[in-house]
């Protein structure tokens, strides 16, 4: 019998008995999980440690929004503390196109905007249509505007969605086009432009503020507030040394002699011989700062800008040179050769037929004759080293932008022709500013000072940040520069080529020139166009303000003397008046009675190419001057200062200022009084005439009108 067959007992599968490929397997999905938590891992630190800087600064940049605050610009103020550049709080209006696409849409937008604003809507569709989520709409606009978008906004919020309103600083010149061209402007984003705004826009600017605002995907504001509590730094003020009235007199007295005599243009400079402070610059054709846009072709600064052939002014400085070398004297005799004289190959011409004259008639007559022969007893390098002195052929460094250094050719290529033609005005350029300022080293007593056209500036609290210091050297003994202001004197006494520009009470001191222009065509002297100048001072025996006018091209008359001549007297009458400057000569009412506005004077021929002359014709526009006895002083109360300035012409009468807008005080008050007495008015801007701009100065917040 068969024994019964044991079962046997399974095998088990163990992890060193199975098949191979399963260890294989374990170890690979091991290493595979492991890779991938280091893999996590390594990123996690790059995310969070390594890298979380530059990952939060992006992050940031998606969801935060800078925001600049703009700074208030600080205010531009003449020498009396008027305004003459304020900065006002006004609407702004921006857009996030990506809210107005998603809201009522761009057309409707964009349609109701454009009659709010009196705008095109074609640019306002443009502006809207972008995908960015900021898009500036109407910068800066009138109070009108910005009522007219507020109630749209108040009105339809749901139509407007995405559209809003902001504040700015924006600039206003509340004087118009005083002061225009000097002072310059600035852009919608608060930046000098030109004139002072540019050449001081660190100082008026301040710094503005940055803020961080948080906004969605789509621009929409979370937080419109913004976070934090910064503020912008606002802006400077600075304190010209300009002084408003004599700036306005010498622009008056200038658009009236570019229209009386149909010139091109024309220049003038006041500055006080004392300190080398420019009290006035001016300049027409103008601009009005407040709308530069519109200003007419060729406008700008052109005593700093515009070099040109001094003429006879420089005449002063080749004497200068020869007195101050002991080579003549004021009392010297000299032959004028009866107008025509050959030197080389060139003949030198005086305007009328000069015989024998002292050194002071040489140049009261402003014979080049007799100039160019006391220049070769100077010699070419004396002669060059006393005009260099005198700040010409380099720039004075006056806080302007856009000076230029004329040109004084270096010595070596002076011949006999040059050191003649130099020595009277002409074969070198200068600028308006290089000769007022030289004039100024002679009537100082021999210093030549820095010229300059701020005083100070403050900040926000008052406290001087910086103030200006008269900077100066000496040029000339004083001793010689006394001479000269003597010499000077001659040209505004009978036989002088200025004596008409004499001024009754007050002895001046100046100099005529008539100088032909080049035509740029045919590189040669042009037969008709002119440059007529004539710079002074007054009193001459201690000058409180030195003024020179030029003026371009004028028709006609063309004479220094008869042209720029008589702007210069009228309004140096006023300013000596008006600075308090008392008379030191007895005036006689036979002579002021006598004075009566002669007939315009013929043209003379021009004279040839190789001359430069000056003015021994009549004065058309010689103003009455000042004259003795008691005058009925009117009420001035309620009278804008334009008007109460013109009366006080009329009556002769020195005005001194205070505030602006309409009068409000005066004393003395209406009655007799003694003519050429001081009258102190004072004005207040409440309820001025707002046709009134020329003389009026706005609060520090003024209303914000076109324009």
């Amino acid at each position: 019998m068969s024994e019964p067959a044991i079962a046997s007992a399974p095998k088990t599968v163990g992890w060193s008995s199975g098949h191979p490929w399963v260890r294989v397997r374990v170890i690979i999905a091991a290493l595979l999980l492991s890779s991938v938590f280091a893999l996590l891992a390594y990123k996690a630190y790059v995310l969070q440690v390594r890298e979380s800087e530059r990952f939060t600064e992006m992050a940031e940049d998606q969801y935060l929004r800078d925001v600049d605050l703009p700074a208030r610009r600080g205010r531009l103020l003449d020498r009396n503390g008027n305004e003459l550049a304020v900065s006002a709080e006004v609407d702004s209006l921006y857009a996030n196109p990506r809210q107005v696409a998603s809201g009522a849409g761009v057309e409707p937008v964009a349609r109701a905007l454009a009659k709010a604003l009196g705008i095109d809507k074609k640019d306002l569709v443009k502006r809207l249509s972008t995908r960015r989520y900021f898009s500036w709409l109407a910068r800066q606009v009138v109070p009108e505007e910005a009522r007219a978008v507020r109630e749209l906004l108040s009105s339809a919020p749901a139509m407007m969605k995405g559209v809003y309103l902001t504040k700015e600083p924006r600039r206003y010149y509340p004087n118009k086009t005083l002061a225009g061209v000097l002072i310059g402007w600035s852009g919608l984003d608060g930046k000098g432009l030109e004139g002072i705004e540019l050449r001081h826009d660190k100082e008026l600017k301040g710094a503005p503020a940055e803020v961080q605002g948080l906004r969605d995907a789509l621009g929409r504001e979370v937080l419109p507030q913004g976070m934090g509590d910064a503020a912008p730094q606002g802006g400077h003020d600075v304190v010209t040394t300009i002084d408003k009235f004599i700036q306005y007199r010498l622009e008056r007295a200038l658009e009236a002699g570019v229209a009386a005599h149909h010139a091109k243009a024309a220049s003038a400079v006041a500055i006080d011989p004392r300190t080398g402070e420019i009290l006035a610059m001016a300049s027409v054709p103008t601009v009005n700062p407040n709308d530069p846009s519109s200003a007419p072709s060729g406008v700008r600064n052109r005593a700093v800008t515009d070099p040109f052939e001094p003429g006879s002014t420089m005449k002063a400085f080749t004497l200068t040179g020869a007195i101050e070398a002991n080579l003549v004297k004021p009392d010297d005799h000299w032959f004028c050769e009866n107008g025509k004289y050959q030197i080389g190959s060139a003949t030198i011409h005086d305007a009328e037929k000069i015989g024998n004259v002292t050194t002071t008639q040489v140049l009261a007559q402003s014979s080049n004759i007799c100039t160019s022969k006391i220049a070769r007893r100077l010699g070419r390098d004396r002669l060059d080293n006393v005009l260099r002195r005198f700040g010409f052929g380099a720039q004075s460094g006056i806080d302007l932008p856009g000076e230029r250094a004329g040109l004084l050719r270096p010595v070596k290529r002076w011949g006999e022709i040059e050191l003649a033609t130099i020595s009277f005005g002409q074969g070198l350029t200068a600028t308006q500013l290089q000769l007022v300022r030289a004039y100024s080293a002679i009537a100082n007593g021999g210093t030549l000072y820095q010229p300059h056209v701020v005083r100070k500036v403050v900040d926000e609290t008052g406290k001087v940040v910086n103030e200006v210091a008269p900077e100066g050297h000496r040029v000339v003994d004083e001793k010689t520069a006394l001479t000269i202001r003597e010499m000077l004197h001659a040209v505004t006494l009978k036989g002088g080529t200025g004596e008409k520009l004499a001024i009754p009470g007050y002895p001046a001191a100046g100099k005529t020139a008539t100088a032909q222009k080049v035509d740029p065509a045919t590189h040669r002297y042009s037969p008709d166009k002119w440059m007529s100048s004539f710079v002074g001072f007054a009193p001459y025996e201690d000058p409180r303000v030195v003024i020179m006018v030029t003026v371009d091209e004028p028709q006609g008359v063309h004479y220094g003397g008869s042209v720029a001549g008589p702007i210069w007297r009228e309004v140096m009458i006023d300013v000596l008046r008006y600075l308090g400057v008392s008379p030191t000569e007895p005036v006689a009412v036979e002579k002021v009675a006598a004075e009566k506005k002669p007939a315009a004077p013929v043209a003379p021929a021009a004279p040839s190419a190789a001359e430069e002359e000056d003015d021994e014709g009549a004065d058309d526009e010689a103003s009455a001057g000042a004259s003795l006895g008691g005058i009925d002083l009117p009420d001035f109360h309620g009278r804008s200062m334009r008007a109460v300035l013109d009366e006080a012409r009329r009556l002769r009468v020195a005005i001194e200022p205070s505030g602006s807008g309409l009068c409000v005080a005066q004393n003395p008050g209406p009655g007799p009084i003694e003519e050429g007495a001081r009258v102190t008015v004072r004005f207040s801007p409440d309820g001025a005439d707002e046709q009134d701009h020329e003389q009026r100065s706005e609060t520090d917040h003024p209303r914000a009108p076109a324009p």
